[in-house]
Order: structure tokens, then sequence, then C-alpha cells
């Protein structure tokens, strides 16, 4: 695949995928999605990939979540065809049997945090932020109350989805949604660290154990993805997100 929204660089046993839509804040449009599908399945495929490193270009943001230019444009007939998109994606890096680690360089928001909940370590810089920003654009968060719920509970899932309101990365590592935190500056070299260390485990007891962590969330992973078809057609066929998106856009052109 000839990758126009991603970067692909292999170097020292190590892959890094980055997500390179700077103008986006990096979100995650059809293309990327597919871009970034291929990428994962290359990548565990290639005998010379020990480990994978997943971020964002610049230095403002891991992945903003969804394109909501495009998102805007959903419907309650097209709603199932948008949610695959993501179901593809997740299942095939769900299937990586490489260590994943997200390296967090900025705003890890909606599907971008999703993104990063995927990996198996996320590490942080300090000025970097989280949240599942969906409910302020009228979009139901199904995946990504399913993936809070497993590392933090009920009390602050329900919190955070309800709000969406961002949190710093101190208190996303306290909730356990990312592993670590370095100081902005030591963000790269942390993450190089950190990917050459996993690289260099037996290979095969690595991939056994990630076999076992997906077959732990196996059940609550494909139960949400079958809601999310059902929720974002309701809410759709509603127009509140359609409704939202647009008032999100004319209030950022003012």
């Amino acid at each position: 695949m000839n990758y126009q929204t991603i970067l692909y660089e292999v170097s020292q046993n190590i892959l890094t995928i980055t997500i390179n839509r700077p103008k986006t804040y990096n979100a995650l449009s059809t293309s990327t999605k597919d871009e970034l599908s291929n990428a994962f399945q290359r990548g565990n495929e290639d005998k010379n990939v020990k480990a994978i490193i997943i971020k964002g270009v610049g230095d403002k943001a891991f992945c903003s979540g969804q394109d909501l230019k495009e998102s805007q444009h959903v419907s309650k007939e097209t709603a199932d065809k948008w949610v695959d998109e993501f179901d593809k994606l997740y299942r095939i890096i769900r299937k990586v049997e490489k260590p994943i680690i997200a390296s967090i360089n900025g705003f890890s928001t909606g599907s971008g945090l999703q993104l990063a909940l995927l990996a198996d370590i996320r590490i942080s810089k300090k000025s970097a932020k989280y949240g599942m920003t969906e409910i302020n654009v009228g979009l139901p968060c199904v995946i990504g109350s399913t993936m809070f719920w497993e590392v933090m509970g009920k009390s602050r899932t329900i919190d955070l989805i309800l709000t969406g309101r961002l949190i710093k990365a101190d208190e996303a590592r306290e909730y356990g949604l990312i592993t670590r935190v370095v100081d902005d500056e030591k963000l790269e070299s942390e993450t190089l660290k950190l990917a050459n260390e996993l690289a260099s485990k037996p290979p095969v007891a690595l991939a056994i154990n990630k076999r076992r962590f997906n077959q732990i969330s196996e059940y609550n992973f494909n139960s949400c993805m079958e809601y999310a078809i059902e929720a974002h057609t309701l809410g759709y066929q509603s127009g509140e997100p359609q409704k939202m998106m647009k008032e999100f856009f004319e209030k950022r052109s003012s």
C-alpha cells in the first residue's frame, strides 16, 4: 500500500507507525483507518519487527479521534459501515502478537484515545491531555465506555463519558488510562528505550501472553461492537450528531 496519511518506518527491529495528518490534529479519516489496518497487519507479519510504536506527527496531538468532517455526513443508513471501519482496525490491532507502545505526544481524544488503549503500554508526555469527548458533538460512546470500564471501573467511566471533560497526564495515569508519564523532552528517548526492552523479550512467550489478554476481553469487545451499530444508527436517526457537529464547525469558523 502507498501510504498517504501515515508514515511507516522500520529501524533495528522497531516499527514506528506515525499518523501524519497535522492539520487535523492527526484525526482518523476512513483512509487513515484503512492505512493503519494495513500497517499493523504488515508489521505483525514482518519477522524483522519485534516491537511496534504508534504515535502522531508533531507535538500537539497523538490523535484527536474521528475526523468530524467525515462523520458529519454519516446517516442512519450508513452508520453500520462507519462502525465497521473501527471494527476492522481494532480487531487487527488486537491480533498483533508483538508488543505495541502508544507514544502519546499531545491530545488523545475520542477514538484517538481508543487507539492508544489498544496498545499494550502507553507512555505519555506530561503536557498531553485525554478524554472521550464524543458527547460534546452528540455521539454516543459505546466502544470508549467499554474500554474505560475495563481499566478504571464504573464511577470514573461514567464521570468522563457523560461530561466529555479532558484530564491531564498525571490524572490519566492515576486512573489507569496510561502507564507511564515522562517529561516532554524525554518522550522520544524513553519510548525507544522501552521498545528496545520489549523487542528483546522471548517472542513466543510474549505472543502467547497477548493472546490471553485478548481472550479475557473478547466477549466485551464483541458485545460493544455489536451494540455500537445500533447506538450510532439511533443517534444519527435522531439528527442530533449532525446538528451538534454543524454547530461545532460554525463556532470554529467564526
